[in-house]
């Protein structure tokens, strides 16, 4: 069974929508599915440092950099 749909309005500074469209083009997908990517990315994230997780980012030269959020 699909999950109930309710529909959000939303204010974005146009540079955070312009980001959204150009995101959405690049992958293919509507700008709904990147917000929802994102909230889904986002969960998963603040989950993980709650369990004492550290986020790293493997860099071009393989260096491994920490991620730190607020």
């Amino acid at each position: 069974m699909a999950e109930k749909q309710i529909s959000v309005t939303a204010e974005l500074p146009e540079s955070l929508y312009e980001a959204l469209v150009e995101l959405a083009k690049k992958r293919g997908v509507s700008a709904n599915t990147v917000l929802q990517q994102a909230i889904q990315s986002e969960q998963y994230l603040s989950q993980k440092e709650a369990e004492g997780a550290k986020i790293l980012v493997e860099g071009s030269n393989n260096k491994l950099r920490r991620v730190i959020r607020k």
